[in-house]
């Protein structure tokens, strides 16, 4: 299902659970209509990908995105605790974050929504998990970190790539520093895009998870990692208390800006038709429509963000959740206290 239909799905799930419904039922309909998750949902990609029992299917994912092979190749990971403590200020939560058996950190984010501030989040990630993953004692020397990040916009819309690499260095191009690489995939992008000959591993890989996505599976050598993907990633394997928990808690993100924004753009709608009708212009109508989304969306973000806020939620997911600029949030802020 896609990601929309997985939200719709929880928002049913939550509906009937708070109703004292058959819950049972409500679950095997939707069994019965779609045979695999979002891939790219939050929880779900983490218990795919950030799962111990699935660590040689989460490598072979890293080697396509980093574009690993022979001895490069990462064979064996382990998983560490994705929250890296308030150095800096800020406490940060990754997707996933696991160690090679060399204990170079990879980082691996999933990002659905464009923020002004997104690229400062990931040099800021980058800083935290370099301190993170720094040995004890006085030596400056850093283990190797690749943060990746696999997004729903395009970071540089005027490349005709879809995977850029991203490193320090000097006017002339070259390396200054090796050990941090930032790896955006876009993947708008790549599914888009005339890539039909792109025939790379992580070519492979998005294709797999985009016909998942969209309920129409790709043809796959058995037994390889990419056919363990699809059958990990069929809607019966998770249970009934997995999916029942993640709609009552609202985990997914898409969950409650999927409600939000339709309350939004209705209301918005409405009065826009209204006030164009008042008018009786067809100047006023397009302007009252425009005017009524942009302020029912304001209205309904600011209110979800101060809800966030007290509930002391992390500024960056108040940002990601209702789409308002930092000073915005900052400012709601200040006015609770």
């Amino acid at each position: 299902m896609n990601r929309e239909q997985y939200a719709e799905m929880l928002r049913t799930i939550s509906e009937v659970h708070k109703a004292g419904g058959d819950i049972h039922k409500c679950i095997r309909e939707y069994r019965e209509k779609y045979k695999y998750v979002y891939i790219y949902n939050d929880s779900i990609f983490k218990m795919l990908f950030g799962n111990p029992n699935n660590m040689r299917m989460t490598a072979s994912f890293l080697n396509a995105i980093l574009k690993l092979d022979g001895g490069d190749c990462i064979d064996n990971l382990t998983f560490v605790n994705p929250a890296v403590d308030g150095a800096f200020v800020k406490t940060t939560t990754s997707d996933i974050v696991a160690e090679n058996k060399r204990l170079e950190r990879i980082v691996l984010e999933v990002q659905h929504v464009e923020d002004e501030t997104y690229s400062d989040r990931l040099v800021f990630y980058t800083a935290k998990h370099t301190i993170a993953s720094k040995p004890r004692g006085d030596s400056y020397w850093l283990r190797d970190l690749n943060l990746i990040s696999l997004q729903m916009f395009n970071g540089f819309p005027n490349s005709k790539n879809y995977r850029h690499s991203i490193r320090l260095k000097n006017q002339d191009n070259e390396e200054f520093f090796k050990k941090q690489t930032v790896t955006l995939v876009e993947i708008p992008k790549f599914l888009k895009g005339d890539y039909a000959s792109d025939e790379s591993l992580l070519a492979q890989w998005l294709r797999v998870i985009d016909g998942l996505n969209n309920e129409t599976p790709v043809a796959v050598p058995e037994e390889s990692m990419l056919a363990l993907l699809q059958k990990k990633a069929e809607l019966s394997i998770f249970t009934e208390e997995f999916l029942v928990s993640e709609a009552m808690a609202m985990s997914d993100r898409q969950y409650e800006m999927y409600v939000e924004k339709k309350h939004a753009r209705k209301e918005g709608l409405e009065e826009g038709r209204a006030e164009g009708r008042a008018e009786g212009r067809a100047e006023g109508r397009a302007e009252g429509r425009a005017e009524g989304l942009t302020e029912g969306a304001t209205a309904k973000a600011r209110d979800m963000a101060k809800k966030m806020l007290q509930k002391n939620k992390p500024i960056e997911e108040i940002i990601e959740f209702t789409e308002l600029s930092e000073t915005e949030v900052l400012s709601i802020k200040a006015s609770l206290t």
